[in-house]
């Protein structure tokens, strides 16, 4: 009797976590759509995260997101929606981008990818799970993969690369860092220890170079940090305005003024 008493209530219990389990999931559901609804009346496109276009044939691959993971979908969200808010509200119709896309396991042929454009598609996506213990890379890597989008759109941008390469030290090449790690930047405390660079990892390559630098401008303690690193490094002055000139020409609502907000 007590035996059937206690199977009873194990039973009762587990019915109770089942309808709050539904009736959170309930609740995270009606979050995201609100969010989702929010960037469609803001950028007159749709943001997806079901329903998703076919990766063809160009190496994209992607997983959508599962109902099990709506819950990191709308932490992301909280995030995704304070960086991409920083835009003017026509700047992906003006970049002809149909949609944005939400997705885990990005990749394009066997690399990870936090996030990229398909031009074919037309669709920007982003890995919602990538940097998942790093919040601020996340942020960083939003306007980071953007930047590349805007520059894959403009014709000629991407070849532009001896006059920026010319700007940096003597020496110096590309995906060859020969500086010891030990060494100190000699003007800025924190910096990279290679003059002209606001991040190592811009030290990669010139399209690297000039996204970590807007990616940098987007985050506003870090377009103070590389700021008050321009001042003492003639190199970062320079690749900053050519980031700012070429945003600028790209989107005129971001403009100078848009940087002093």
């Amino acid at each position: 009797m007590k035996f059937n008493r206690w199977c009873s209530g194990i039973f009762i219990l587990f019915l109770c976590s089942q309808f709050l389990s539904a009736y959170a999931q309930a609740d995270v559901v009606l979050s995201i759509e609100a969010r989702v609804q929010k960037f469609q009346q803001r950028y007159g496109i749709p943001l997806i995260y079901k329903n998703l276009p076919p990766a063809g044939e160009s190496g994209l691959s992607f997983r959508p997101v599962s109902n099990q993971e709506y819950g990191l979908l709308n932490d992301y969200l909280s995030l995704f929606e304070e960086e991409i808010n920083k835009y003017p509200p026509g700047f992906f119709k003006e970049r002809k981008v149909r949609a944005v896309a939400l997705v885990t396991h990005l990749f394009t042929v066997d690399k990870s990818a936090q996030g990229l454009y398909n031009p074919g598609s037309r669709v920007m996506f982003f890995d919602i799970l990538r940097f998942s213990d790093n919040k601020a890379l996340k942020r960083h890597s939003i306007h980071h993969e953007l930047f590349h989008m805007m520059a894959m759109q403009t014709p000629g941008y991407q070849t532009e690369e001896k006059s920026w390469s010319d700007w940096n030290p003597a020496g110096f090449a590309y995906g060859e860092q020969t500086k010891s790690w030990r060494e100190l930047n000699p003007v800025n405390t924190g910096a990279p220890n290679q003059l002209g660079f606001v991040t190592d990892y811009a030290m990669t390559s010139v399209e690297e170079d000039k996204a970590e630098v807007f990616a940098c401008l987007m985050q506003d303690k870090h377009r103070m940090l590389i700021t008050r690193w321009a001042e003492k490094d003639a190199v970062i002055r320079k690749k900053i305005q050519a980031i700012k000139d070429f945003v600028a020409a790209c989107c005129p609502q971001m403009g100078e003024g848009y940087w002093n907000r």
